[in-house]
C-alpha cells in the first residue's frame, strides 16, 4: 500500500532533527577514529575508550554543535520565511491585480462589515470597558434608594437619610453625594452676553473619594460645603479651554456668577465627568433642607456614590445599608416605610439602560460581519474552482499543499488588511456621524474615539475574518486531485458546490434575523409616532430661564420678572400664547405625596402622583385641552387661595364619579401646608416619556410657587425660530445678566425623547439591509456559476425538448429552496432573538405576525430578483454550441 503523502511539509529541521544529526556526525567521527586505530592493532574497546579521550568532551560539543546548528537554522528559517512572504505577497498583489472585480467586491464588503464593527465596537469600549477616570474604580458603587415591594426600581436619596448612611455604615471608606437638579450656573462677564453652564452640585467629599485630583489647582475640599466658608466653583477643562483660554492664572480668581461671585479653585483633566456633561462644580449645601423636618427625609434628589473598603464586598455594603434602612423605617416609619437602600457597580448606575442597547447593536453589527465572511467565502469558492487548473500545476509542479494554503491565505489577509484599514477610516467617520445623529444618547463617561482598545480590536477582526473567509476556500483548494483537476471540465464544479450552498443558507438565515430585528423596531417607532401626545408641539419655541442672586430674594421680584417676560412676548408680532412649566412635556418632572380632605389615609402609605407647575397661558400655547373647570388665570394671586389643576387620569382615578373640580387636596410633605383647590381638569399630556402612559399628575400654579427656573413655552404663527430675538429682547429689557438657554422647537424637543430609538431603528435597518443585499448577491454568485457549469446539461435538456420556461423554473426553483432552508432557521433564529430586544419595543409583540410575514415577503421577492439574471442566461443556451464546446 503506497504511503500516504503528508498534508503539511515543514522545510526546516525541528530541534530533535538537529540533535539527530548531531548525533550522527559525532558518532562518524569517534567510528572512524576507532576504525584507525583498530587497524593499529588495538582492540575494539580500547580504540574506542581512546578515541573519545582523544575527541575531548563529547556532551559538550553536542551541546555546542545542536545550538549553533539551531541558531543557523533559526537564521535560515527567518531568511526563508521573509523570502517566501515577500513571493507569496508579490504573487497575491498580481492575482487580485488580474482580477479587480474580486478585489473591489471584497474591499468593499469588508470595509462595510469591518467598518460598521469597529464603530459599535469604539461606543462599546468607551461605554461599558474603558475603566472609569477614577482610582480603583472597581471598588464604587453608586448608593440608591429602592422600595422594598419593587425591588428592581431605583430612586434618589434623601438628605437626612444619605447623612445617615454615611454616618452609620462600616463597609464604606465614604459616601458621597452629587445632584444634577442644581440645573446651571449663569456666568455674567462672558463673551457676547451672559452664559449658563451646567452645573452639578456635589458633597465636598466626593473628589477626595473617587481619587480624582485636578490638572490646575485643587479640587474641593471637605469644608468647602460648609455654609460659613467662601462660594468656590471647580471648572471643567473644557470650560475653562473654551470660555478662559487655557489661561492659568485664573485659579484663585473671583468671577461674577449670577447667584454671586465665586472663586474659581481648580480644574478637572480633561476626561474627568461624573456622566451628567457638566462644566462646573459647586460645593453642596444641604443644612437649609435639614432645617426642614418634613423635606429633609421626604425630598429624594441625591444620587449617592460610595468607595468599598478593602475587603469589603458589594453584598457586605448591602447587608450594612439594608440594616441602617430597617433602623430608619423603625425610627421614621411615615417617611422611610417601604424604604431601602441598595449599593449597584457605579459604571451600571452611569450607564443604565444603553447598556443593553448597544450590546444588541454590537450583535447586530457582529451578524454582518458573519454574512460578509459567508459572502467571501463563496466569492473565494467559486474563484478557487476557476483556479483550480493554475494550482493544480502548482502542485504537480512540487508545491506542497501547505504552501497552497499559505498563498490563497495570503491573499485573503491582503483583501482583509486593505478592507480593515479602509473600515476603520470608515468607523472613524461613521462614528461622528453616528453620534452626531443622537449626541445625547449614550452616557459622557468617555469620550467616543479610535483608543489603543479600538484600534487593538481592529487588528483582531480584520486578521480573524480574512482568515475565516479564506481558510475553507483555501483547504479546500490544496484538497484538490491535480490530475482530476487537470484533467477535468474548466466549469465543472466538483464537490464544491454543497458547501457554496451550505454559506448562502447561513447568509439568508443571518440576514432574516437581522431583517426581523430591524422590522419589528420600525414597527414600534411607527407606533410611537401615532402616539397621542395630550398636546400640540408644532410652532412652538422653548427656552429655559433661571434667576437667582440677591435681586431674586423674594418671590415677588421672580414673579414680576417672569410675568414681565411673558407680557412683552405677548406683545411680539406673530406670537399667539405664551406661558412656562415647569418640567417640558416628555422631560419627567418630580412625584408629590397626595391626600384628599375629607378621606382617612395611613400615614405610612400616603399615596404619590406625578407633580408639575403651570402659568396662565401655558395650557394655550401647549394647546391641551380643558375638559372640566378652567385654566389658571389672573384670579389665581400669589396671595389667595392655593389652586391647582389635574390631569383626567388623576380625576378618573381619585374622583370616578366625575366631581374632582371644587375638591382640596394638600401635595406634599408637610403635613401643615395649605390646603389646594382643584379647580380644572385637563386632557392627559405624556410627561414622562413618549413610550410612558400618562399618569395622575397634579399641576400647581407657577405664580403661587415661586419657581426660580421656567421653562417658556411660545407657540407663534409662523416659524418658532421667528419668535426667538422677541424672546432675548424681552429678557435683556428686564435683565441683562439672565441667560437664555436651551433654546428649541418643542417639535426637536419631540423628536430628542425618541432619538435613542431612532438611533437603533435606523443602525440595525441599515444592517438589515446590507444583509440582504449580500445574502441576494450570494445566492446569485451560486446560482450564476451553477448556469455556467451545467451549460452541458442545459444543452442536453432543451435538445431534449426542454422550452426556456422549463430551465428557469429549474434555476429558479434552485435559488428559492436555497432561500427557503434559510428563512426557516432564520426564523427560528429570529424569534429567539427577538426576547433581546422586546424591552426595546413599543406597541408591538416580539412574534409580530406582520412583521415575520414581511419580512418572508421580502426575503422571497429579493432572492427571486437574484436568482432571474442567470436562469435567464440559463435559457439563452444554445444546445448546439454547448455541446459542440464539451
Amino acid at each position: 500500500m503506497p504511503r500516504r503523502r503528508k498534508f503539511f511539509a515543514w522545510p526546516w529541521r525541528s530541534r530533535t532533527q538537529i540533535a539527530s544529526d548531531v548525533d550522527a556526525e559525532l558518532r562518524f567521527h569517534l567510528e572512524s577514529r576507532a576504525a584507525e586505530l583498530v587497524a593499529g592493532g588495538a582492540t575494539p574497546a580500547a580504540a574506542r575508550a581512546q578515541a573519545e579521550r582523544e575527541f575531548g568532551d563529547v556532551e559538550f560539543t553536542r551541546r555546542y554543535c545542536s545550538e549553533q546548528d539551531a541558531g543557523t537554522e533559526r537564521s535560515a528559517r527567518f531568511a526563508d520565511r521573509l523570502a517566501d512572504l515577500r513571493q507569496d505577497v508579490r504573487y497575491a498583489w498580481r492575482a487580485l491585480r488580474t482580477n479587480p472585480g474580486y478585489a473591489a467586491v471584497s474591499l468593499a464588503t469588508l470595509a462595510i462589515a469591518i467598518g460598521a464593527n469597529v464603530a459599535m465596537f469604539s461606543v462599546t469600549s468607551a461605554v461599558l470597558l474603558e475603566p472609569l477616570p477614577y482610582r480603583d474604580p472597581s471598588q464604587l458603587v453608586a448608593v440608591m434608594d429602592h422600595p422594598r415591594d419593587t425591588p428592581a426600581n431605583r430612586y434618589e436619596l434623601s438628605p437626612a437619610d444619605y447623612l445617615d448612611y454615611r454616618a452609620q455604615q462600616h463597609a464604606f471608606t465614604d459616601i458621597a453625594a452629587v445632584t444634577p437638579y442644581g440645573g446651571s450656573l449663569t456666568l455674567l462677564d462672558a463673551e457676547g452676553g451672559p452664559e449658563a453652564v451646567p452645573m452639578l452640585l456635589t458633597t465636598a467629599n466626593t473628589f477626595e473619594l473617587l481619587g480624582a485630583r485636578a490638572a490646575r489647582g485643587r479640587a474641593l475640599l471637605a469644608d468647602d460645603d460648609r455654609p460659613d466658608r467662601a462660594r468656590v466653583v471647580v471648572l471643567s477643562w473644557g470650560l475653562w479651554q473654551r470660555r478662559f483660554h487655557g489661561d492659568t492664572m485664573v485659579i484663585g480668581r473671583t468671577i461674577p456668577f449670577a447667584d454671586a461671585p465665586r472663586t474659581i479653585v481648580g480644574v478637572m483633566p480633561q476626561d474627568f465627568t461624573l456622566g451628567y456633561r457638566e462644566d462646573v462644580w459647586v460645593p453642596l449645601n444641604l443644612t437649609p433642607l435639614l432645617a426642614n423636618p418634613d423635606r429633609a427625609r421626604k425630598f429624594h434628589f441625591l444620587y449617592g456614590v460610595a468607595r468599598l473598603k478593602p475587603g469589603r464586598s458589594a453584598d457586605d455594603g448591602a447587608r450594612d445599608l439594608d440594616a441602617i434602612a430597617r433602623d430608619l423605617e423603625r425610627l421614621h416609619p411615615d417617611a422611610n416605610t417601604g424604604h431601602g437602600a441598595l449599593p449597584i457597580p457605579l459604571r451600571d448606575s452611569m450607564v443604565g439602560s444603553s447598556r443593553s442597547a448597544i450590546l444588541i447593536l454590537n450583535g447586530a453589527a457582529l451578524l454582518v460581519l458573519l454574512i460578509a465572511c459567508a459572502n467571501l467565502a463563496n466569492v473565494a469558492l467559486a474563484r478557487g474552482i476557476a483556479r483550480r487548473r493554475e494550482i493544480a500545476v502548482r502542485i504537480a509542479l512540487g508545491a506542497s499543499r501547505g504552501r497552497i494554503v499559505r498563498q490563497l491565505l495570503t491573499e485573503s489577509l491582503l483583501v482583509g488588511g486593505a478592507g480593515g484599514a479602509i473600515g476603520v477610516a470608515c468607523a472613524s467617520i461613521g462614528t461622528r456621524v453616528l453620534l452626531a445623529m443622537a449626541p445625547g444618547m449614550l452616557p459622557s463617561i468617555r469620550d467616543v474615539r479610535l483608543s489603543p482598545w479600538v484600534i487593538g480590536f481592529a487588528v483582531l477582526v480584520t486578521v480573524g475574518t480574512a482568515l475565516l473567509a479564506g481558510l475553507v476556500p483555501a483547504l479546500d483548494g490544496a484538497r484538490s486531485d491535480p490530475h482530476a483537476a487537470l484533467k477535468a471540465s474548466a466549469r465543472a464544479g466538483g464537490g464544491r458546490e454543497p458547501l457554496r450552498r451550505l454559506l448562502v443558507v447561513a447568509q439568508t438565515a443571518l440576514a432574516v434575523v437581522l431583517l426581523t430585528g430591524a422590522g419589528l423596531l420600525v414597527r414600534s417607532f411607527q407606533a410611537l409616532e401615532r402616539v397621542q401626545l395630550g398636546f400640540a408641539p408644532d410652532h412652538v419655541l422653548t427656552a429655559m430661564l433661571s434667576v437667582g442672586g440677591t435681586r431674586y430674594d423674594s418671590s415677588s421680584a421672580v414673579r414680576a420678572f417672569f410675568d414681565g417676560v411673558a407680557a412683552r412676548l405677548r406683545e411680539a408680532p406673530g406670537v399667539v400664547a405664551v406661558g412656562g412649566i415647569n418640567n417640558l412635556p416628555l422631560q419627567g418632572g418630580g412625584s408629590s405625596s397626595l391626600v384628599i380632605e375629607g378621606r382617612p389615609f395611613d400615614p405610612t402609605r400616603i399615596p404619590e402622583v406625578r407633580y408639575s407647575a403651570l402659568t396662565e397661558g401655558a395650557l394655550e400655547a401647549l394647546r391641551v385641552p380643558v375638559l372640566q373647570g378652567r385654566a389658571f388665570d389672573a384670579t389665581d394671586r400669589p396671595d389667595g387661595p392655593q389652586s391647582l389643576i389635574v390631569n383626567e387620569a388623576f380625576a378618573k382615578m381619585y374622583f370616578p364619579a366625575g366631581d374632582a373640580v371644587g375638591h382640596r387636596v394638600r401635595l406634599g410633605p408637610n403635613p401643615n401646608a395649605p390646603w389646594a383647590t382643584i379647580v380644572g381638569v385637563i386632557g392627559d399630556m405624556r410627561t414622562g416619556g413618549i413610550d410612558a402612559e400618562p399618569r395622575p399628575t397634579a399641576f400647581e400654579n407657577i405664580a403661587q410657587q415661586g419657581f426660580r427656573t421656567v421653562a417658556f413655552v411660545i407657540r407663534t404663527r409662523g416659524a418658532p425660530s421667528d419668535a426667538v430675538p422677541a424672546l432675548r429682547a424681552a429678557v435683556r429689557a428686564l435683565d441683562p445678566n439672565v441667560a437664555v438657554r436651551a433654546v428649541s422647537t418643542l417639535d426637536d424637543v419631540v423628536s430628542g425623547s425618541v432619538a435613542g430609538r431612532r438611533f437603533a431603528m435606523m443602525l440595525v435597518s441599515s444592517f438589515a439591509v446590507l444583509a440582504l443585499v449580500l445574502a441576494a448577491v450570494g445566492v446569485y454568485g451560486v446560482l450564476a456559476f451553477a448556469v455556467s457549469a451545467r451549460t452541458r446539461e442545459f444543452g442536453v435538456r432543451m435538445a431534449l425538448g426542454a422550452t426556456g420556461r422549463n430551465v428557469l423554473g429549474l434555476v429558479v426553483r434552485q435559488g428559492l429552496a436555497q432561500a427557503a432552508v434559510g428563512l426557516t432557521f432564520g426564523v427560528g433564529g429570529a424569534l429567539a432573538a427577538g426576547r433581546l430586544i422586546e424591552k426595546m419595543l413599543y406597541g408591538v409583540h416580539a412574534t409580530d405576525v406582520t412583521t415575520f410575514a414581511g419580512v418572508t415577503a421580502l426575503l422571497l421577492v429579493t432572492m427571486l430578483a437574484a436568482s432571474l439574471a442567470p436562469a435567464l442566461r440559463a435559457t439563452r443556451t444554445d444546445p448546439l454550441r454547448s455541446l459542440r464546446e464539451e
